[in-house]
């Protein structure tokens, strides 16, 4: 299935394996072979007067949000994993990624934050215009209000 689409942002090593778990079936041969990591910005292009559809996408750029893209194919620029990565190896590399990545400044909220990660999919199951994207994974605050 090429449209299989997820946002899910969430803390925790089992609702990661849990969300991964979800988008899995989008690695083709069920396994990661490739990734690619790069600081990236949303940017919302509107369409018609008066507005009658919108597309969301990502724009690498250094100001941008660290994210971790694995791929079930080589495509552009990315890195081929020394091996293939299962569901399960995924989750350990994705856990151990989030634990060196930067969320940024801790949000000043009336309440607390804690670390926290989004998983992601695009518009067709693609990721920043990676067609063969299986999953998107960056560092968030999790935000915990009163």
């Amino acid at each position: 299935m090429d449209n299989r689409q997820l946002d899910i942002t969430s803390n925790g090593d089992t609702s990661l394996r849990l969300a991964l778990e979800l988008i899995w079936s989008n690695a083709h041969g069920g396994k990661a072979t490739h990734f690619k990591v790069a600081n990236y910005l949303a940017k919302t292009t509107y369409y018609g007067t008066p507005v009658h559809r919108h597309v969301d996408s990502l724009t690498e750029d250094p100001r941008g949000t660290p994210t971790l893209i694995l791929l079930w194919h080589a495509e552009r620029d990315a890195i081929a994993l020394p091996r293939p990565l299962t569901l399960q190896d995924a989750t350990d590399y994705a856990n151990d990624w989030l634990s060196k990545a930067s969320r940024g400044l801790e949000p000043d909220i009336d309440g607390e934050s804690g670390e926290g990660w989004r998983v992601f999919t695009q518009s067709w199951g693609h990721v920043a215009d990676y067609h063969c994207a299986i999953v998107a994974i960056q560092p968030v605050w999790a935000l915990y209000g009163k």
